[in-house]
């Protein structure tokens, strides 16, 4: 508990400080006003947009959370308990069979997002191959059983956008197996090792996040825990280092919704070139947790339409700041460039095309 005291205050101190903002804009203004005509005058001008941007926050933040908990407590146990080479055994080696069987392992291997890339580095150290480990990289975050249920609700138990997703993700991933089957098979897509790099997961082969977690990896001290603590310990890291993405992200939702306007957006969504471009941006940005990222597309769905929303869904979990800075430190700027750039245009098209 220390250690995550320690390695987290800021975090926890930037919850904590969030949490009592809203209460005392909800409820702890009346409270104060009594003792002084400042507060009392400030409370009775409350505008009904700060009112309204408080509950949509709150009704996203209180929709999505849970889905965030259960994801990182199922991908540490996953992590921890399950020996991902056991799986890989079992994969054709034919690329007409391998590729899409790996979009679909996110099914057995619901694997968190900022972890996936870690993962895949490892799998192509140990000789899978590339155009096999890149559709799992991009599949996993969307077609996993964490992500179909928090689609499922965010939607209002509709299962229209939760196959719409799956299959746009699963299809795209399939297709960028099969381009670097076909631009990169036997060609080495890692950077060159040297002295200092650390080219496996920051714990070894026990799990692979590259976080900057301290402690949680020093002298391998997992070792002496056992796997239960271990992997509790991991869901409270990624809990937090996730919940932190998903508060920003629901802000930004609500402040659109609130200050923008829901006119303004129905105007940008007008322009469906302009609106996608603008959410798979936003998406790219935010670098949301696919656990939870549904219910920030949903609270737009009265105004946007499926193209947009899908291009939020689908192009984030694939492609987000966060995963290409971890890509930078093991993958050849040759290869990121290629990745980045033929997923949004796919996605782009695709949605262009279709929706």
């Amino acid at each position: 508990m220390g250690r995550i005291l320690k390695n987290y205050y800021p975090e926890l101190t930037g919850v904590l400080v969030l949490g009592l903002i809203f209460f005392f804009v909800t409820t702890g203004v009346p409270l104060l006003a009594p003792f002084t005509e400042v507060t009392r005058e400030w409370s009775s001008g409350l505008s009904s947009e700060l009112h309204n941007f408080t509950t949509i926050f709150l009704s996203l933040f209180i929709e999505g959370l849970p889905f965030i908990l259960f994801g990182t407590l199922l991908s540490s146990f996953v992590h921890v308990y399950v020996k991902q080479e056991t799986l890989w055994r079992f994969l054709p080696k034919h690329p007409v069979l391998s590729i899409p069987l790996a979009a679909s392992f996110g099914l057995f291997l619901p694997i968190c997002e900022c972890g996936i890339v870690p993962v895949a580095r490892r799998l192509v150290q140990k000789g899978l191959p590339s155009y096999v480990a890149f559709t799992f990289l991009l599949a996993v975050p969307i077609v996993n059983p964490i992500t179909i249920a928090s689609t499922y609700m965010a939607f209002g138990n509709s299962w229209e956008m939760v196959w719409k997703r799956i299959g746009l993700g699963a299809g795209i991933a399939i297709f960028m197996g099969i381009m670097f089957y076909l631009f990169y098979k036997g060609r080495p897509v890692l950077k060159e090792e040297t002295g200092g790099q650390r080219t496996e997961g920051c714990c070894g082969g026990a799990h692979d996040h590259d976080h900057e977690h301290g402690a949680h990896c020093a002298d391998r001290s997992h070792e002496g825990q056992s796997r239960l603590m271990h992997a509790l310990s991991h869901s409270v890291f990624e809990f937090i280092d996730m919940g932190k993405y998903f508060c920003l992200g629901a802000l930004i939702a609500a402040g659109f919704q609130t200050f923008v306007g829901v006119a303004a957006i129905k105007q940008l969504a007008r322009f469906d070139g302009l609106a996608l471009i603008l959410m798979m941006a936003l998406a790219f940005s935010l670098s949301i947790c696919s656990s939870a990222d549904a219910f920030l597309a949903a609270s737009f769905r009265s105004v946007l339409g499926q193209g947009p929303l899908l291009g939020f869904l689908v192009f984030g979990p694939m492609v987000d700041i966060k995963n290409v800075l971890m890509m930078a430190g093991g993958f050849k700027r040759s290869v990121i460039f290629f990745f980045v750039g033929c997923t949004t245009l796919v996605t782009l098209l695709t949605l262009w095309i279709f929706f």
